[in-house]
């Protein structure tokens, strides 16, 4: 019975934990290693990918404002009630889309995007190294064009599966032909 007795003690001990053992350091660190390497993959996963996009982005909207202009050579004017326009592409080629001319008059800005709101077909935009005038009649405005002080035009351009706005360029003021 004595014997029963101790048998019954070591169980308790040892159910208890007093003879448990635990993991080695190297096991441990092993561990935390592993954890943390998982952990950074995971996150290197969601994030480059949204990164990349974001500087996809960034890139072709800097090469489109620097490439896009609106030339003051003589075409760009308000003859009568209508607003001839000349736009020039530099030599560095990208997706344009679209142009979204901005007209200010009176302290005022609207905008009129080139394709999608005149007869102007995405394929009649000027290519790389190409200059083309553009004439927006007085009915594809909302402001009357001999109140038209100065315009400015902000490329539209394709990044990936969507059509991204980029940054405006300087206004150039606008005189009669």
């Amino acid at each position: 019975m004595m014997n029963n007795k101790k048998m019954n003690q070591e169980f308790l001990r040892f159910s208890r934990g007093i003879h448990k053992r635990g993991i080695s350091a190297v096991v441990a660190t092993v561990l935390i290693i592993l954890i943390t390497v998982a952990a950074v993959t995971i996150i290197w996963a969601a994030i480059i990918p949204m990164i990349n996009d974001q500087l996809s982005k960034g890139t072709i909207c800097l090469d489109a404002v620097s490439q896009l202009t609106v030339e003051d050579k003589g075409y760009t004017c308000i003859d009568g009630n209508d607003l001839n326009l000349q736009i020039g592409h530099g030599s560095t080629d990208f997706n344009l889309v679209d142009v979204q001319i901005l007209i200010s008059s009176a302290g005022s800005t609207e905008s009129i995007n080139l394709v999608a709101d005149t007869t102007v077909k995405i394929e009649d935009l000027p290519g790389a190294n190409e200059e083309k005038t553009f004439t927006i009649l007085d009915a594809d405005m909302v402001t009357l064009a001999e109140d038209i002080d100065e315009v400015a035009i902000a490329p539209i351009v394709s990044v990936g599966n969507t059509q991204e706005i980029c940054d405006a360029m300087a206004p150039v003021v606008i005189r009669d032909c």
